[in-house]
């Protein structure tokens, strides 16, 4: 039923064509059962459906309590006060929340930490100031998470965030002369979700076409480094659901698997199943230049995801 809701939620926030909100946040976050505090980060998107609903996705980075570095993806359907005009609004907001948890193990032989991956409900409240005669907003954001078996966390942040007018909810070159494929190289940083976080310059190359109005695909040659930890090598294929945000600039987010051709040292060469999960934004400089940022997590079965930080240049044909 989450998976479900999330993806529905997802689906629909590509669909109206009202004005949309992209927040940043940065806050502190509470762990109640281990009398815990540490900080709390964050990135929204919201697509209003009409003065009193809106749907959205989030991500959120949990912080560092002991033993656990968790963040995660979310969907959430919200209902407002209205958001149209400048002053004070209030907002509450409800559902799915996956999760993806490095945890210490606290094993003397063997594995140190793995990675636990799943769903949680999401709760959250709002208090956002419009400024007059701008697109700009600050917000208020308390949100609490609660997984079944895991320690619940509550979150305060302070968020930045602009409103976009949109154009007409589609895809930006499928309404101008532009073509509908691309090729883009990217280079970034990779990030073992370890509990040492190791780090190393990765590699992209993507190529990605228009499937539907709101739907792209795109098939990505990843290389993830040559440390022990991050020695992995391969191809993924993802669909993507896109939104253009003004006449320049789209937000998407992918997922898919991801087929691992090299595996990190220690790991064997058994077969390993892994995904990949994106947010990518989108500039488009002319007809035919493009360039790309996006933060892509790498979903395994054998305690090595990833976080992946890349930014590049594509030309449109």
């Amino acid at each position: 039923m989450q998976r479900t809701l999330f993806a529905a939620v997802a689906l629909a926030a590509a669909g109206w064509t009202s004005a949309q909100e992209v927040t940043a946040y940065g806050g502190t976050l509470r762990v109640r059962e281990a009398d815990e505090v540490t900080f709390s980060a964050g990135a929204s998107y919201l697509n209003p459906v009409n003065e009193h609903l809106a749907l959205g996705l989030v991500y959120l980075n949990e912080g560092h309590p002991l033993g656990h570095h968790r963040d995660g993806v979310g969907s959430q359907v919200w209902f407002r006060s209205n958001n149209q005009q400048p002053g004070w609004s209030f907002g509450a907001g409800i559902g799915a929340y996956y999760y993806f948890d490095t945890v210490d193990l606290h094993s003397k032989t063997g594995a140190r930490y793995t990675n636990d991956h799943g769903w949680a409900p999401i709760y959250s409240a709002q208090l956002t100031y419009h400024y007059p005669d701008s697109r700009w907003y600050n917000q208020l954001m308390v949100t609490r998470i609660r997984p079944s078996g895991k320690d619940a966390t509550t979150s305060l942040m302070l968020g930045v965030g602009y409103q976009f007018n949109g154009v007409k909810g589609d895809k930006l070159h499928l309404e101008g002369p532009a073509t509908d494929e691309a090729v883009t190289v990217l280079a970034g940083q990779g990030i073992t979700n370890s509990l040492s976080s190791e780090t190393t310059a990765i590699a992209a190359l993507e190529y990605r076409r228009a499937v539907g109005r709101y739907v792209d695909w795109t098939l990505t040659a990843l290389y993830e480094g040559n440390t022990a930890q991050s020695k992995r090598n391969g191809v993924a294929t993802q669909l993507w659901l896109i939104r253009s945000l003004n006449p320049k600039v789209e937000l998407g987010m992918g997922a898919g698997p991801y087929f691992n051709i090299r595996v990190p040292d220690g790991e064997g060469q058994r077969s390993h199943r892994s995904g990949l999960v994106s947010v990518a934004s989108r500039y488009h400089w002319s007809k035919q230049v493009v360039a790309e940022v996006s933060w892509n997590r790498v979903v395994t079965d054998y305690h090595r995801d990833a976080d992946l930080f890349l930014i590049g240049v594509g030309y449109s044909f």
